[in-house]
C-alpha cells in the first residue's frame, strides 16, 4: 500500500497552523503586557518615556562614533548634526521626565488617531482577519477615540496617559490579533 503525497493545500493548511502558534502566542503576550499597563499607568508611562531616552541617547551616540569614524564619507556634518540632535534628545528625556511625558503623551495621542484611522480602513477596504474583521474595525475605532481624547486632555493627564492608554491599545491589539488568528486556524482545519 504506497501513500500519497500531501496536496498543497494540506501543506498550506499545516502552514497556516504551524505560523498561527506563533500569532496566538504574541497575541497573549501583548494582551499581558496592555492589562499591566493598565493597572500600572504612571509606571507604564515612565517605562516608556524612559526606553524612547534610552533608545534616543544610544542611537545618537552610536551616530557620533560613526560619523567620526567615517571623516571622508560625504555628509559627514549631516550624520553628525542628527547623532547630536538624537543625544541631546535623549538625554532631554532621561532628563526631564515630566516634560518629556508631556510631549510624548501628545505625539502618542497623534499616534493613535493615525493607528485608529489605519485600522479602520484596514478592516474595511482590506478585510484584515477575515470574519473578524469587524472585531478590528472596533479595534481601530477605539484607538481612534483614545487618541482624540489623548489630544483633548493635553497635558493635564500626561503623567498616567501614555501608560494606561499603550494599555488598552495593546490589550485591543492582542485581542484583535488573537481573534483574527483563531478564524485563521478555524478556516484552515
Amino acid at each position: 500500500m504506497t501513500r500519497e503525497p500531501p496536496s498543497s493545500t494540506d501543506a498550506l493548511k499545516a502552514d497556516i497552523q504551524s505560523a498561527t502558534i506563533w500569532i496566538i502566542a504574541l497575541s497573549i503576550s501583548l494582551m499581558v503586557l496592555g492589562i499591566l499597563a493598565i493597572l500600572m499607568p504612571r509606571i507604564a508611562s515612565a517605562l516608556f518615556t524612559a526606553a524612547i531616552g534610552w533608545i534616543a541617547l544610544g542611537g545618537g551616540l552610536i551616530q557620533l562614533i560613526q560619523a567620526w569614524q567615517a571623516k571622508v564619507v560625504w555628509g559627514l556634518w549631516l550624520s553628525f548634526g542628527a547623532g547630536i540632535f538624537y543625544t541631546i534628545a535623549g538625554l532631554y528625556l532621561l532628563l526631564n521626565p515630566l516634560k518629556a511625558a508631556a510631549i510624548l503623551a501628545l505625539v502618542f495621542g497623534l499616534l493613535l488617531i493615525v493607528e485608529g484611522i489605519f485600522t479602520i480602513t484596514m478592516a474595511f477596504v482590506y478585510r484584515v482577519g477575515g470574519r473578524m474583521s469587524w472585531f478590528v474595525a472596533i479595534n481601530g475605532i477605539i484607538t481612534l477615540i483614545l487618541g482624540i481624547l489623548a489630544i483633548n486632555r493635553w497635558p493635564i493627564n500626561a503623567r498616567w496617559l501614555i501608560g494606561l492608554y499603550l494599555g488598552i491599545s495593546l490589550l485591543l491589539s492582542g485581542a484583535s490579533l488573537l481573534g483574527s488568528a483563531l478564524a485563521a486556524r478555524q478556516d484552515a482545519a
